[in-house]
């Protein structure tokens, strides 16, 4: 039960500081392309999930944390496994991003 709760914490901290980007701080950059890459790398970091191994088991934790958590323990193979769901989804969406940049580019 306090695994949930703890996951509806985190998303709900984590969707009001994506709201606050978004509302408070991305007006502020004139850049399109800049905004928006900033914006998809600000989603993939915070709502990426990694798995973080325990003696208990596997548990499902945002990446972010499980990066920062392997970086602390000092856990070389650990943190390369933790990175491994934060550069496959970094990969995913901004070659989506680029796709569809350079297909509205072209002209007709």
């Amino acid at each position: 039960m306090a695994y949930a709760i703890a996951w509806g914490v985190y998303l709900l901290l984590a969707g009001l500081l994506q709201f606050g980007f978004e509302r408070y701080l991305s007006s502020y950059i004139t850049s399109r392309r800049l905004r928006i890459g900033l914006r998809a790398l600000l989603a993939v970091v915070l709502f990426t999930p990694g798995i973080l191994p325990s003696a208990a088991g596997l548990y499902v934790v945002p990446a972010c944390i499980g990066v920062l958590f392997n970086l602390l323990s000092h856990s070389g193979i650990g943190l390369m496994k933790a990175l491994l769901p934060l550069l496959l989804s970094t990969t995913v969406v901004f070659g989506v991003l680029y796709l569809r940049e350079s297909r509205d580019s072209q002209p007709a």
